[in-house]
C-alpha cells in the first residue's frame, strides 16, 4: 500500500494544479454574468483567494514531493521516514481541503443562485 500511494503522489500529483485550470474561465463568466459591480467584485476577490491557495499548495506540495523522491531513493531511509514525510504531506492536504471549501462557500455567499448557474453553467465551460 505503501508503494502504491508512493508512486501515485510522485507521477499523478496532488491534484492542485488541476484546480487553478478552470481560475481564468471562472473569472471570465463571472466578469460576463454578475453584472451588479459590487457582486463581482466580491465573487472575484474570493476567486483571487481560491487561486492563490491553489498555488501556494501547489508550491508546497512540490517541495514535499521533492523531498519524498529523495527519501525514495536513500538505501539507509526507512518505513518511518517515509511515513513522516505522507503524514506531513497529508496534514496540508487536509489544510487545503479545508480552505478551498470555506472559500467555495464564500463565493456562494456572494453569488445568487441564478449567477451561481451562470458561472458554472456546462455550456460556459466546454
Amino acid at each position: 500500500m505503501l508503494i502504491a500511494t508512493l508512486v501515485a503522489l510522485l507521477f499523478l500529483g496532488s491534484g492542485a494544479n488541476m484546480m487553478l485550470d478552470g481560475i481564468d474561465q471562472m473569472k471570465d463568466n463571472i466578469k460576463a454574468e454578475v453584472v451588479d459591480e459590487s457582486a463581482s467584485k466580491a465573487a472575484l476577490d474570493v476567486v483571487k483567494q481560491l487561486e492563490d491557495t491553489a498555488k501556494d499548495y501547489s508550491k508546497a506540495d512540490g517541495k514535499d514531493e521533492k523531498e519524498l523522491f529523495k527519501l525514495i531513493q536513500q538505501y539507509e531511509t526507512t518505513t518511518a521516514d517515509l511515513q513522516k514525510n505522507l503524514d506531513a504531506s497529508y496534514q496540508q492536504r487536509l489544510q487545503y481541503q479545508k480552505e478551498m471549501l470555506a472559500l467555495r462557500f464564500e463565493l456562494k455567499d456572494n453569488l445568487s443562485l441564478e449567477q451561481w448557474h451562470k458561472v458554472f453553467s456546462k455550456d460556459r465551460s466546454d
